[in-house]
């Protein structure tokens, strides 16, 4: 048969209307059907160019002719078009859709002769050159413009070259597929006269480190590679060849690899030194095996948050990603480029729009919509193509094939050369904390792993005794040194810092024991530099505070040891279930407290008024009710006729609406709620004062509808003399456990206030911020604020919580997998500082018990003070390398944060004026100088940085 024409039925009127939503199977129909088309055979056997018809208005086709029918165009011809065409003589190619059976089926029109004339390249070229035609046409129609292609004269050049190829002219034919290549690109240049770009995104794991990798690498199209420090190292210990490979082509910008992380953690749940720790871990690997760090931050699992971009930029990236390849909530404006803004007003380069899936036909067929996107709002247009090494679908290698030619598409780049080449245009973005939701807590009770929500709570507990270790650490050397100088870390750092809530009960049982025994050996040798040879005589008990803030805690003393009245001292209280005391601790600092036999110890009473009398709670200047009914919190008042400060209560949420008869009252009605009801069965006063009141209640946990217990519960709430907190101990027993979505059946903790005006915030990467979703995380706090009162709860690793409305909030306990049964929350009082106040609460002081007493006059003392609650002073940290000839080698780092949002200049008091103090970024590069006035440094901090001080003797 003689092929005189080439057609393609298209589901459409025209490619005005072509179908972009289309699933993977009827996608790649149309897509290959245009790739195909252009197949050399085909086109020098026809000798014209291929077109497209409505497939609803497609005659039957005749002897010569070559019809493609993709899958999406079935139901717009007539039934039996295909069989009556092929009767007539022409060869129809339909019911396939893949490249390899659709060229089969195409190649029947030709010789077989014909069909083989062709090398492997060419064929590859051509096709690649239909799927681009295809894809500028649609582009070009979603930019609002018509075709200006010559289509005789690129018949001509497409002509040709398959004669020259046929021929093995290989450089004549090369020749003319480029001026193919080219006059698409200036018919796109059209309507977009600029560059655009195109970026391989190219995800790794080790298993895909082979030869295919290889290849896609020295192909000399720019690639970049997304994978954690560990995966490398893992490629790089199977086959070292790997080390020169990925260092030569990174060296050569051929390729640029992104992140650096040493792995990737739920990092946005975790400590901002964490992810510190984690990118120093990885970037110095980096740095020690391929000779380069990465300057573009990605990662495939969810990480972003606000508070990456003063991270990166601190670290010297050029950019970073703002989107996810994975589940997750955050914001979803899609750009090509512009300035990501952090909580602390640090901006920096980034990329949020969407990637297409690289093997995926639909997502191709979307590519013009998506390109036309760019083009229309981007300064700068560029799309991002994720893929792994393997491709299954051959449309992105005809991209990557025609950009040989021509860069019709976009300009192939990688990131780091994106972000360095083009410009911004001003676009800066600031998203709030609030609009970001990680996927971590419905992932792990979709994978049924253990303990979704208690692996925080163990977390941030290990990360708190670390703080206090590390504290204490510190504090030990700078005081056996006249000149103060913090020389190390200790190994017990990288275990804590690079502790994860998804590592095992093991791993996390090591790092515990680790703390301990290296809180043990510190805590010696605290004492001994404390105590010298000038010891005096009495034991007692060494409290050391590692906060930089001033506080009043309730400690309780040693087994075998009781306190005593005297300086330091505000409330004791020893009897059957407390022996323990009020006291008040300088910041950064220690106080030394003389201790007593415990059977010696006077016993203490509740006093004329006690604090704990039925189920009232008392203190000097609040009140706390309990339920008579639930068991729960009833009312919190102050003594200055406040309303209701909170109440709370215990319940399992249901997955759906229940409706059952309630009989409460005169008349039964039919009530309809989604949570159980809390019952209590009796209560004791476990502790009535002086110092401490506490009530214990029991109950059980209601199914209403059933009319059986789902679970029964123990609740110690108790309060402190002289401190405006309240602290609720929850243990459950649960009989019947949640299932399916965390987020719609759990067992939690409700608490409810009056106010629906209300602002609620809550803390996000260790910063309050203001809530603006349903479902929030929040690992350290949230807090009640209206015009007159703050309320705030406490909630040491309880990490995740829903509001209900405007005046509820559930905490989450027990979901599906859970196993922990035991809770603390605190709620405090008009605490203007709730980050500070939570890390007070549930970071204890180290109690260490001595045998001597410290020498008069060193009885108590601080080593840092600052001037400012909103601003932590989260670790002193060695000195890094000096940039300058002249720098002194005695000093320290302060790791300051500042948690409330709030710019201020701070002063720091040290407990030696140092000569010198720099501000510093991450890499030990000067960012400022930090002036020192009466004896104190001023240190200039934003809202809600991470900033690192540089302090010189």
């Amino acid at each position: 048969m003689s092929l005189n024409e080439i057609v393609i039925l298209v589901p459409c009127h025209s490619l005005e209307d072509f179908p972009t939503e289309l699933g993977d199977e009827p996608a790649a129909g149309l897509l290959n059907a245009f790739a195909v088309a252009f197949h050399p055979a085909l086109l020098a056997a026809a000798e014209r160019f291929p077109g497209y018809r409505r497939a609803d208005e497609a005659a039957l086709a005749t002897e010569g002719q070559l019809a493609f029918l993709p899958s999406a165009s079935k139901d717009w011809v007539p039934h039996g078009w295909a069989e009556d065409s092929r009767r007539n003589g022409a060869t129809v190619v339909s019911g396939v859709s893949d490249r390899d059976e659709m060229l089969k089926a195409a190649l029947q029109a030709v010789s077989e002769e014909e069909a083989n004339a062709f090398s492997e390249d060419v064929v590859a070229d051509l096709l690649a050159l239909g799927t681009v035609y295809l894809l500028t046409e649609l582009l070009t129609r979603h930019m609002r413009n018509y075709s200006q292609l010559d289509e005789a004269l690129m018949c001509k050049e497409l002509v040709a070259g398959a004669q020259a190829a046929r021929a093995n002219d290989k450089e004549a034919a090369e020749s003319h597929l480029k001026r193919c290549f080219e006059m698409l690109l200036d018919c796109r240049e059209k309507f977009y006269p600029v560059e655009c770009y195109l970026i391989d995104l190219c995800l790794i794991l080790p298993r895909f480190a082979d030869e295919k990798l290889s290849k896609l690498i020295e192909s000399g199209i720019p690639l970049n590679l997304m994978a954690q420090g560990c995966e490398w190292q893992e490629i790089i210990e199977k086959d070292a060849a790997w080390k020169s490979r990925l260092a030569d082509s990174w060296a050569k910008n051929d390729i640029d690899i992104l992140g650096g992380e040493w792995n990737e953690p739920p990092s946005s749940l975790m400590s901002l030194d964490s992810f510190v720790h984690n990118l120093e871990r990885g970037r110095g690997w980096f740095q020690e095996q391929l000779g380069k760090t990465p300057t573009v931050w990605g990662r495939k699992r969810f990480g972003v948050n606000p508070q990456i971009p003063q991270i990166l930029s601190r670290f010297d990236y050029a950019g970073g990603l703002h989107f996810v390849l994975d589940d997750g909530i955050y914001p979803e404006e899609e750009l090509a480029k512009f300035r990501w803004q952090g909580n602390d007003g640090t901006s920096i380069d980034s990329h949020s729009r969407i990637p297409l899936a690289g093997d995926s036909a639909s997502s191709w067929l979307r590519f013009p919509v998506r390109m036309s996107e760019s083009m229309d709002s981007d300064h700068t247009a560029g799309i991002i193509v994720a893929r792994w090494p393997e491709m299954r679908t051959p449309w992105f290698n005809d991209l990557r094939r025609a950009a040989r030619f021509a860069p019709v598409l976009g300009r192939f780049t990688t990131l780091t050369e994106f972000f360095g080449s083009t410009d911004t245009h001003g676009a800066i973005h600031d998203f709030k904390a609030g609009r970001y939701l990680s996927p971590f807590l419905l992932q792990s009770v979709a994978k049924r792993e253990a303990n979704p929500g208690s692996r925080y709570i163990r977390y941030w507990n290990a990360q708190r005794r670390f703080e206090s270790v590390d504290w204490c650490e510190a504090m030990t050397q700078l005081l056996s040194t006249t000149t103060p100088t913090r020389s190390s870390v200790g190994p017990h750092e990288s275990a804590a810092l690079q502790l994860s809530p998804d590592d095992s009960a093991e791993q996390f049982e090591t790092v515990e024991n680790l703390l301990a025994s290296t809180e043990t050996e510190v805590g010696a040798q605290l004492v001994r530099s404390l105590t010298g040879d000038t010891a005096g005589n009495g034991e007692g008990v060494l409290i050391v505070n590692p906060l930089s803030a001033a506080r009043d805690v309730f400690v309780e003393w040693p087994e075998g040891k009781a306190p005593q009245d005297g300086t330091g001292v505000k409330f004791h209280s020893v009897d059957e279930s407390t022996n323990g005391a009020i006291v008040d601790l300088p910041a950064c600092g220690f106080q030394w407290l003389p201790a007593i036999d415990a059977s010696k110890a006077k016993r203490t009473s509740g006093g004329k008024t006690p604090m704990a009398e039925d189920l009232v709670l008392k203190t000097d200047t609040f009140e706390v009710e309990l339920s008579n009914a639930t068991g729960g919190i009833a009312q919190v008042r102050t003594y200055r006729r406040s309303p209701n400060r909170v109440s709370q209560q215990i319940a399992l949420r249901f997955p759906h609406e229940r409706r059952f008869i309630s009989k409460d009252g005169d008349t039964p009605r039919e009530v309809a709620s989604i949570y159980s009801a809390m019952q209590l069965r009796e209560s004791k006063i476990v502790s009535a004062g002086p110092a401490f009141g506490c009530i214990e209640t029991i109950g059980d946990i209601y199914d209403q509808k059933k009319k059986t217990n789902v679970a029964h519960f123990t609740q110690r709430t108790s309060v402190y003399r002289g401190l405006p907190i309240i602290r609720v101990e929850i243990e459950l027993d649960v009989l019947h456990m949640p299932e399916g979505d965390p987020w719609t059946n759990y067992y939690c903790c409700r608490f409810a206030w009056k106010q629906e005006s209300a602002a609620l915030s809550a803390s996000m990467q260790e910063g309050a911020h203001l809530v603006t979703a349903p479902r929030i995380e929040a690992p350290h706090f949230f807090e009640i604020a209206d015009d007159k009162y703050r309320t705030t709860i406490h909630t040491p690793g309880l990490t995740f919580h829903r509001k209900v409305n405007e005046r509820m909030l559930d905490t989450l306990l027990v979901t599906e997998g859970e196993k922990a049964r035991k809770f603390e929350f605190v709620v405090s009082l008009d605490n203007s500082y709730p980050f500070s106040a939570t890390r007070n609460f549930f970071t204890p002081p180290l109690v260490i018990p001595t045998q001597h007493a410290p020498p008069e006059g060193g009885r108590s003392g601080w080593l840092f003070h600052v001037g400012g609650s909103n601003v932590q002073l989260q670790r002193i940290l060695p000195l890094l390398p000096p940039k300058r000839h002249n720098a002194s080698p005695h000093g320290f780092r302060l790791r300051l944060l500042e948690t409330e949002g709030l710019h201020r200049t701070i002063p720091i008091h040290c407990f030696r004026t140092p000569n010198e103090a720099l501000q510093v970024d991450l890499n030990g590069e000067t960012l400022a100088t930090v002036p020192i006035e009466n004896e104190a440094l001023q240190v200039n901090i934003a809202g809600y940085e991470m900033c690192d001080v540089e302090v010189r003797y």
